[in-house]
């Protein structure tokens, strides 16, 4: 009768830290993760389903360099000072329009469209492209948000196959952009 008690007790235990460990895991899982630039100027929210590392692409140019190795998914980000005689949209359209030529195979060049980001003007393009050392096609998400300060670009890359779990996860990120003071 003893021993039956401590195995209860025992089963009661090992269920009452499966149960901790389950939650503990889903709000791990909900809850957004805060990652700040190298520089500090800005954050980002990225959920929490997103396990990612920093310094993806080993380069010093970008002040926010994160990639998540499952999905094969990066975020790299630049800043450039603001030019007041700068039109943001037209600077973008040069950008997009050069696309072809600076990435290999690029296709499905989509059209610039605004993005609704609070106290800033934003606007967001896609497109496709081959990536040799993968050897895959990525998809391309690069959104150029202009603040008082700056102009922050912010460019998601994700395999193509991984595309549509993330088209809409970019869009979150984005919008979650706060440049800090």
């Amino acid at each position: 009768m003893k021993l039956k008690k401590v195995f209860i007790i025992i089963a009661i235990l090992i269920v009452i830290g499966l149960l901790g460990f389950g939650i503990y895991s889903l709000y791990k899982y909900l809850t957004p993760v805060t990652v700040t630039s190298n520089n500090n100027e800005f954050s980002l929210q990225i959920p929490g389903k997103i396990k990612f590392k920093e310094a993806a692409s080993g380069s010093s140019d970008y002040v926010l360099d994160i990639y998540s190795l499952k999905d094969q998914m990066m975020l790299y980000s630049t800043i450039i000072d603001v030019d007041l005689n700068m039109n943001l949209k037209d600077a973008i359209t040069a950008e997009k329009d050069n696309v072809a030529n600076a990435r290999d195979n690029a296709r499905d060049i989509s059209d610039i469209t605004q993005m609704n980001i609070p106290n800033c003007e934003a606007y967001k393009y896609t497109f496709t492209y081959h990536d040799s050392s993968l050897d895959s096609d990525l998809y391309s998400n690069v959104v150029w948000i202009k603040t008082d300060k700056h102009i922050y670009i912010l460019d998601f890359e994700v395999i193509s196959s991984n595309k549509d779990k993330y088209v809409t996860v970019f869009d979150d990120i984005a919008n979650s952009f706060k440049e800090n003071n």
